[in-house]
């Protein structure tokens, strides 16, 4: 789906990350935003695209600051686009973003809370690519 919107906009998503939902335990900073954006051939961004169930703009805490690095290291901005089956929205926030929040779920995750009010409409992230 984000996938589908970036190249509908003239950018190209290539791999980065892995999806390692299934593993049980891997280590600490090994997070990795899903893809790199590029535009006209040059890599613009990198961005993770989460799916919640719930309009919980959330991520682990664990993943925020491996993406932080992941930034740092390469010199691009990172974005983390999620999609809410709920409401059937999506919204995205560059990192790293002012003001968060943070709480442990109830499997004893730290996570980074997003406050919707920071966070740009799905559909405006092609316009916000665009500008970098």
């Amino acid at each position: 789906m984000g996938d589908e919107m970036l190249r509908k906009n003239a950018f190209t998503p290539i791999s980065f990350g892995e999806d390692r939902r299934n593993e049980l335990v891997w280590e600490v900073g090994k997070d990795k935003p899903d893809r790199k954006i590029l535009k006209d051939g040059r890599e613009i961004a990198l961005v993770d695209w989460k799916g919640k169930s719930k309009d919980y703009w959330m991520i682990n805490e664990r993943a925020y600051n491996g993406y932080l690095e992941w930034s740092i290291k390469l010199k691009l901005p990172v974005y983390v686009a999620i999609w809410s089956f709920q409401s059937h929205l999506g919204k995205f926030v560059r990192l790293p973003t002012g003001k968060v929040s943070k709480n442990t779920e109830w499997d004893r995750n730290a996570v980074v809370i997003f406050d919707p009010k920071d966070m740009g409409q799905w559909c405006d992230h092609p316009a916000e690519l665009n500008t970098l």
